[in-house]
């Protein structure tokens, strides 16, 4: 039992394998948007490029737009 419990919690700090962890996956794209259907939507703000980034089972897509602040984009 204590392994499966030892093996949960490194999963959810590190992600399984071949998973990125959600801490890595933020620190790559950004702040989580939404996530339906096992697709992700990410932001992220650096300077005055927005990023979004859609992460999903088939890969990872990221726009930048220059030139703007993200946050009127809600």
């Amino acid at each position: 039992m204590m392994d499966g419990l030892r093996r949960a919690a490194d999963w959810l700090e590190n992600g399984r394998p071949g998973e990125r962890s959600a801490a890595a996956e933020a620190a790559e794209f950004g702040a989580l948007l939404w996530e339906a259907d096992g697709v992700r939507a990410r932001e992220r703000q650096d300077g005055d490029v927005y990023q979004l980034s859609l992460i999903g089972p088939r890969g990872d897509v990221r726009y930048e737009v220059v030139g703007i602040e993200g946050g009127w984009l809600r």
